[in-house]
């Protein structure tokens, strides 16, 4: 729900991504990934 909604907020106005990977019958895994070091913005 919310949360995630809020999270995607955040990770983007950082310069950062969220996406997801799902397999049926084995569940869903969660990717975040953000920008380190001196050029992040």
């Amino acid at each position: 729900g919310l949360g995630l909604a809020i999270a995607r907020q955040f990770i983007e106005m950082h310069g950062g991504r969220i996406w997801v990977e799902s397999e049926p019958g084995r569940g869903a895994t969660f990717w975040i990934a953000l920008p380190f070091g001196p050029d992040r913005r």
